[in-house]
């Protein structure tokens, strides 16, 4: 019996997916439920299951593609000389081209046309850039066709005139850096973004850590002050429900649980896993759940479901120095949050001069949707939590 391996739907919004590795060939045996595939979504990188046992008969897409939902990408059968009936839907090739295939393009000079050369298209494409003259490169190609070293090598020993530095290196993003770019452009040009900046006098929330760091040790979780900060903003979008919605197609969708997103920062780009029902755990569960994401983030796997679910986002870039700085809006949610360091200063209270560890936020902000005053009265709730921090063990 002959059963197709269809890219999988894994989330509401996915609708196509690039083949990362193949973790078996052509011919292979395989059991239902061993993994059989990496693909990248726009989310994260994920395993595809085989959805029979028997032979890996035929693969119809290769590494590097992407392909729609639903489309077959290969097929499994009880034996290798089954007959494959039928070979559609294979996509055609679009990230992750590896490929580059031969063209014949004439150079034309302000005298005359010159001789045809035989170049690839990552090849012209480089040569235009730094303004080479094809017909001055030796090709070491195939048939003497001109590839990107030689473009690259022309560059670095001064034999082409360059318009530009020397590349050193050409980086390929993956899928998720590439729906990251899309996404931050289309939330910078469509999200007129408002931004509250606030103080918030750490002291208080520093001893309790302190004092609560030995039990949280002894099973073995580390307290962070980001739990902290985790808690308070849950706490505080448990008391204004707007502030936990997201819009989407014209309409605000205030969401019923409470999921903090944290940007984790990973080789392969930022990615937001999400704390869930946040303002129903206690530090010690927002810590270990922290740990848990965080670690599965930084080795690549986390599921759909632990990247889904939030209305909001924390960026916390105080533990690398960063004073101050404004997020950009993770659309559909409304609003994001950019903590900078925590840095002892001189501050004035009660007419006196004393030396205060403080942290500056920033909220950006939706304007569509978020006036400033409730921005304002949100970040109030947070610098409430943060100052007095026995308000965080309240259930």
């Amino acid at each position: 019996m002959m059963r197709k391996v269809m890219m999988p739907k894994l989330g509401e919004t996915m609708e196509e997916g690039e083949i990362i590795k193949w973790l078996k060939k052509e011919g292979d045996s395989v059991k239902e439920g061993e993994p059989l595939l990496e693909i990248a979504t726009d989310k994260a990188n994920m395993e595809v299951e085989a959805v029979a046992s028997g032979f890996l008969r035929k693969i119809l897409a290769s590494e590097g593609e992407v392909i729609p939902v639903t489309h077959t990408i290969a097929f499994i059968a009880d034996s290798m000389d089954e007959e494959i009936l039928e070979e559609k839907g294979k996509a055609s090739r679009k990230e992750g081209e590896k490929k580059e295939e031969e063209e014949i393009s004439p150079q034309v000079t302000e005298k005359a046309v010159t001789k045809p050369v035989k170049a690839s298209p990552l090849a012209k494409k480089l040569a235009k850039e730094h303004s080479v003259d094809l017909s001055s490169i030796e090709g070491t190609g195939p048939a003497g066709r001109i590839v990107k070293e030689d473009i690259l090598r022309a560059l670095e020993q001064g034999e082409a005139q360059a318009g530009e530095a020397v590349i050193k290196e050409e980086i390929s993003l993956c899928r998720s850096e590439k729906v990251q770019m899309q996404h931050m452009a289309k939330s910078k040009k469509e999200v007129p973004h408002v931004y509250l900046k606030i103080e918030v006098d750490f002291s208080e929330a520093m001893k309790m850590r302190d004092d609560l760091l030995g039990e949280f040790e002894k099973e073995k979780i580390h307290l962070s002050y980001t739990d902290l900060l985790i808690k308070s903003c849950a706490r505080a979008l448990d008391k204004l429900p707007r502030m936990n919605s997201t819009f989407e197609e014209g309409r605000l969708m205030v969401h019923s649980d409470v999921g903090v997103g944290l940007a984790v920062a990973r080789e392969g780009g930022l990615i937001v896993p999400v704390i869930k029902k946040a303002n129903k755990k206690d530090l010690f569960q927002i810590a270990r759940d922290r740990i848990e994401l965080i670690d599965k983030a930084k080795g690549d796997k986390l599921s759909l479901e632990e990247l889904e679910g939030a209305a909001f986002t924390l960026s916390n870039l105080g533990m690398v120095g960063i004073k101050e700085f404004a997020a950009i809006i993770n659309i559909p949610q409304v609003s994001i949050l950019a903590v900078g360091e925590i840095k002892k200063r001189a501050v004035v209270q009660e007419e006196k001069v004393v030396i205060r560890p403080m942290m500056e936020m920033t909220l950006s902000c939706d304007h569509r949707v978020i006036d400033g005053y409730l921005g304002a009265r949100f970040l109030q709730e947070i610098k409430k939590g943060l100052e007095k921090p026995s308000l965080l063990l309240l259930p």
